[in-house]
């Protein structure tokens, strides 16, 4: 039986995109964690609950802008620092961080000295957190199945089977 499936509008998809490689999410992963820490869980929390990335657009709005403001304040603060560092990464082939420190270190103090954002310790990004959000909760946020019936009472006695189990065929 087909169902009918309401698709966003272009205008409801359409957002600026962030053009930019895997050398410069790399080198700006940290700080762009503890940036935008907030819109990405909201996202990310959205998406578990929904199961449904359409009920989702208004957050992931929310986090390519954060994405994009981010981009905006490194290039307009440590623009020079931040290409030196991830073009050290991009040319080391992602592989080996230990090749780099030097310009790590010229951009994490760069942003701390302009921006005033520290670089997390490792492991912060990764704990548990709880997010509060003022989206409602979801009817079903499990997406479980109703409980099904108890089995029926059996009435009357229950006797063993005549000839045995039927899981031994073989009675040797």
């Amino acid at each position: 039986m087909p169902t009918t499936v309401e698709a966003p509008t272009l205008q409801e998809l359409n957002v600026d995109e962030i053009n930019v490689s895997s050398a410069v999410l790399k080198a700006a992963a940290h700080h762009y964690g503890s940036q935008c820490d907030k819109p990405n869980k909201e996202f990310m929390l959205c998406r578990w609950e929904e199961k449904d990335p359409r009920k989702c657009l208004e957050e992931g709005r929310k986090v390519n802008e954060c994405a994009l403001n981010f981009f905006r304040q490194i290039k307009g603060n440590c623009a020079e620092s931040f290409t030196e560092y991830w073009t050290c990464l991009d040319y080391s082939n992602l592989a080996e961080l230990r090749r780099c420190r030097k310009q790590q270190q010229s951009f994490d103090s760069c942003v701390l000295d302009k921006l005033g954002w520290e670089r997390p310790e490792l492991g912060n990004l990764s704990k548990v957190t709880k997010v509060s959000t003022s989206r409602p909760i979801p009817e079903n946020p499990y997406h479980s199945r109703p409980r099904p019936e108890p089995n029926p009472v059996i009435e009357g006695k229950l006797e063993p089977a005549k000839y045995g189990s039927r899981f031994f065929f073989w009675n040797w």
